[in-house]
């Protein structure tokens, strides 16, 4: 079992009061179910819940539930470190929706909030994810020297002292950082294997 509530939750930032939220989805995981038929409409995976959180109260109090449903269905609880905007997401929403309307895609419409909460971000605070798998733990500390180096080096001086690196997140198989944007134009010619995603989830919880 994975439970990182108590390394995420001091990351979670709301700028903009009663308009900012985080969002968590519980997933199956294709390659957690090899063999099996989820039942969803993704190839890779199956939503159980999504839940948009504006408070680390609100968290709290759904904690519980999504741990629960995620053993129910031996799933995993995801959160995307980068907060959304309920007020721009809505807009977006519309966006979505009038192309699903034009294209005549009436039965995905249902499923357009949360897929545009999936996709879109409002880039109030951005946060990367950089994702070491087991076998290249060892570069741990070379990669955390790497960014904040990178960080120190960016020319918009005003962002450079909030920047850094904000967390290590254990996953089930490797590590997540938690990073503020650097520059990548090296980092891939010295670390190769090391992935960077831009808007992508990190563990909460896993069974």
């Amino acid at each position: 079992m994975t439970n990182n509530i108590e390394i995420i939750k001091p990351l979670l930032i709301f700028p903009k009061k009663d308009d900012s939220f985080y969002f968590i989805q519980i997933l199956q995981r294709k390659k957690d179910h090899k063999g099996e038929c989820l039942g969803g409409s993704n190839n890779n995976s199956r939503l159980i819940k999504a839940y948009h959180i504006n408070s680390v109260e609100k968290l709290q109090k759904q904690y519980e539930e999504m741990c629960k449903l995620a053993d129910i269905f031996d799933a995993r609880v995801s959160i995307n470190l980068n907060p959304r905007s309920f007020e721009k997401t809505a807009f977006q929403v519309l966006i979505k929706i009038s192309h699903q309307m034009e294209n005549k895609d009436f039965y995905n419409i249902r499923k357009a909030y949360d897929s545009v909460c999936g996709n879109y971000h409002a880039e109030i605070d951005k946060r990367w994810l950089v994702d070491i798998d087991k076998e290249d733990l060892d570069k741990k500390d070379k990669i955390i020297q790497y960014i904040r180096l990178a960080h120190l080096q960016l020319s918009d001086h005003k962002k450079v002292g909030n920047y850094d690196v904000l967390a290590e997140i254990p996953s089930k198989s490797g590590l997540h950082i938690i990073t503020n944007p650097f520059n990548l134009q090296a980092f891939s010619q010295q670390f190769p294997t090391i992935e960077i995603h831009k808007n992508n989830p990190t563990n909460l919880y896993i069974p």
